[in-house]
């Protein structure tokens, strides 16, 4: 059942509001992520700890909630548990407790840290606890190396008693707000343990089947939380219960486990800038609140001596809650636990300005024209952490994540679904270029595109053909011929794309990847925009020549049939992969068509993201329609793909055009204070920002 409103526009694209985001419980919206991960050899841990420097340094960078440690990933505990193991260097013997006394005192939200599948601790004394890989190797590493993820098996139930009396004693010890539990996401989705592989053995199922494995380790997982969060509410009614790496495949699942979805993607650690905002766009459609985990590392977590530039950090948290999330910055304390000044001086600046911007922040939620849609199997992300992706698995990240890409380049706005969701509420779908369709979707696919709806649909998305009778999509009824031997294969415009582009008329464009034979007649609605031309011969090595195009086929690659936009070929992975140009040019003419309305006009560039939240009208203000702009400005450095932004370019002049039948009255950003100069055109609002150095938030507000 719908939890939101569509808003229809005469003018243009109906629009999704979740209105459930506007009657979540209070949140904090500058969090810190206090980590704590210190192992024996450290020395005097806790010894420089001051309760009032300590919230002073807080108070001082803005911050009004934290994470602080009650065990860590070695499986130290740093509060005097009887259970233990307390850390043997604790010079401050109630270091958690003081924390949390100070924090509640000091009217900062306080969370307790808990490591559950990664204690180095348990492990070495419990090797029979540990995830076991296909090859009969675990993730230890050889003696004497450092640890990256113990990895222990979430099936034993002795490390979940383990864990509930440590959670009795953490709450009865001192009263935090909330438990806040790492490393209960079942490692690689698979584990081959003793117990694992007896389980699935009694149950008469294969443990060497990768379905099976991921099937049961997702239920596993979703028990684990229930169990958990049960237990957690019994004892404390009101404490709050968080998970980390929630924002994957089948969270709906488990909503009745979560009370809040953190996502952890440091952008200069290893998650890179595409990872957060695709996992945002999908953990807020599901009605709990949701944060940004960033990092002040220049690098991965507990980098000492790595400090973001100020200005990195601000475009970071712009990005953030232009999204309608929320703000959470990592931090890996010093052994002595005592905030560093020069930190919290960098953080204080850069939540200086999320505290300004808050009454344009609560309440305020995200508005979508569009949505991709996704499936995988449970537990999947839906972008890659790491280049074979062998820790958390990945379905379809490259396709969902050059959609996502072309998409934000193009200002649409939108959400990332599951197919289970109510994707009838959006005007525009996506369909990524491996995404499954199956019977009952092909079926909804069509109502959507019958009712007006429309869909743009990649390679094996229009590939994979269900039962006759819901042939999906119904325009290309029989027209895969099987895929093209030749990779690279080539397209040649035609149709109204070539008229569109005199100048490439003729010109062959590589399609790197993978490319379908179509064969089709043109007419009864269905135009062909493009045409498959391929080599004679295969010839292709990365870096060296492809073999030239030589034949010219009668084969469609670029497909237009009413609200139906389809290409033959991988178009999101490769642009993920090659960034090719010319795929993000194909992807906005066939937007032109099937979506010729946006609620985003602007004249900012595609480096810049442009995205809009809704908030209601109050005593003090009117309804308001709030434009982010963001300028994402990336600096030349070092290899390895990681994008500095301390040194943006100013955007002036950006003209944003916002299709909205709603009696507008003023115009100004929220940011400087200043009024903008509003008029009519057409059917749009449309303002003006002088200048965008980091980010506008320009506010479209209403009559009262």
């Amino acid at each position: 059942m719908s939890e939101g409103v569509t808003v229809t526009m005469e003018t243009g694209p109906s629009l999704w509001i979740d209105e459930r985001q506007r009657q979540l419980p209070p949140r904090p919206w500058r969090k810190i992520h206090y980590d704590f991960q210190i192992d024996a050899p450290s020395s005097d841990v806790g010894a420089d700890f001051d309760a009032d420097a300590f919230v002073a340094t807080l108070r001082r960078a803005h911050v009004d909630g934290i994470v602080v440690f009650a065990k860590n990933t070695y499986g130290w505990c740093f509060y005097p548990s009887a259970l233990g193991p307390v850390h043997p260097s604790l010079a401050e013997p109630d270091l958690l407790g003081k924390q949390v006394a100070a924090c509640r005192a000091a009217g900062i939200k306080v969370y307790a840290y808990y490591a559950y599948a990664w204690d180095e601790l348990v492990a070495a004394a419990h090797p029979e606890w540990l995830v076991w890989k296909r090859d009969r190797t675990t993730h230890l590493p050889p003696l004497g190396e450092q640890p990256m993820w113990s990895a222990l098996c979430i099936a034993h139930p002795e490390l979940l008693e383990r864990a509930i009396a440590h959670t009795d004693e953490v709450l009865a010890h001192c009263e935090v707000d909330g438990m806040w539990y790492d490393m209960v996401y079942p490692i690689g989705g698979e584990c081959f343990c003793w117990r694992c592989l007896q389980e699935l053995r009694e149950a008469g199922l294969d443990p060497l089947d990768r379905a099976v494995q991921r099937r049961r380790t997702g239920e596993l997982h979703d028990a684990l939380l229930r169990r958990l969060t049960d237990h957690v509410r019994a004892v404390r009614p009101d404490a709050q219960v968080d998970f980390n790496t929630q924002a994957c495949i089948g969270l709906g699942e488990r909503l009745d486990a979560i009370d809040n979805v953190d996502i952890e993607a440091l952008p200069t650690g290893g998650w890179g800038y595409a990872y957060f905002p695709i996992h945002a766009r999908y953990a807020r459609t599901f009605g709990v609140s949701v944060y940004g985990m960033s990092g002040r590392f220049h690098k991965a977590w507990g980098d000492y001596g790595g400090l973001k530039h100020p200005t990195q950090l601000r475009t970071e948290l712009a990005g953030i809650v232009a999204l309608g999330v929320r703000c959470d910055i990592g931090d890996q304390a010093l052994p002595g636990a005592q905030p560093d000044p020069a930190t919290y001086a960098t953080i204080g600046e850069a939540y200086a300005e999320i505290a300004q911007l808050e009454p344009w922040l609560e309440g305020a939620v995200a508005v979508s024209e569009a949505a991709i849609v996704v499936d995988g199997p449970p537990l999947s992300h839906l972008a890659a952490l790491d280049p074979d992706d062998s820790v958390f698995p990945s379905t379809h990240a490259a396709g969902i994540g050059g959609m996502a890409k072309l998409l934000t380049e193009r200002h649409i706005q939108f959400d990332v679904v599951e197919t289970s969701a109510e994707i009838e509420r959006y005007r525009l779908l996506v369909l990524p270029d491996s995404l499954a369709v199956d019977d009952a979707l092909a079926a909804r696919l069509n109502a959507h595109l019958a009712a007006g709806g429309a869909v743009i649909a990649a390679h094996r998305a229009v590939r994979l053909a269900p039962a006759e009778d819901e042939l999906w999509p119904q325009a290309l009824r029989g027209a895969l011929r099987g895929p093209s031997p030749f990779q690279p294969a080539f397209t040649r415009l035609d149709g109204e794309l070539a008229a569109q582009l005199p100048r490439y008329a003729g010109y062959e464009f590589a399609l790197y990847g993978e490319t379908d034979r179509w064969e089709l007649a043109e007419g009864d609605g269905v135009a062909i925009d493009g045409r498959l031309s391929e080599a004679t011969y295969q010839r292709w090595q990365e870096g060296w020549q492809s073999a030239p195009p030589a034949i010219r086929t009668d084969h469609a690659t670029v497909v237009h049939a009413g609200r139906l936009a389809a290409f033959a070929f991988p178009l999101g992975a490769s642009y993920f992969t090659h960034g090719y140009w010319f795929y993000r040019e194909l992807l906005g003419r066939m937007l032109d068509r099937v979506l010729p309305e946006p609620l985003v006009r602007t004249s900012a560039p595609q480096s810049a993201e442009v995205t809009v939240t809704h908030q209601v009208a109050a005593a003090e203000h009117g309804e308001r329609w709030i434009a982010h702009v963001v300028n994402y400005s990336p600096m030349r450095r070092s290899e390895g793909g990681i994008e500095y932004l301390e040194d943006p370019i100013p955007l002036h002049d950006v003209e944003l055009a916002l299709a909205l039948d709603v009696p507008i009255a003023r115009a100004y950003d929220a940011r400087t204070g200043a009024e903008l100069a509003l008029e009519r055109s057409g059917e749009r609002w449309v303002a003006t920002v002088p200048v965008v150095p980091v980010a506008a938030t320009v506010v479209f507000e209403a009559q009262r």
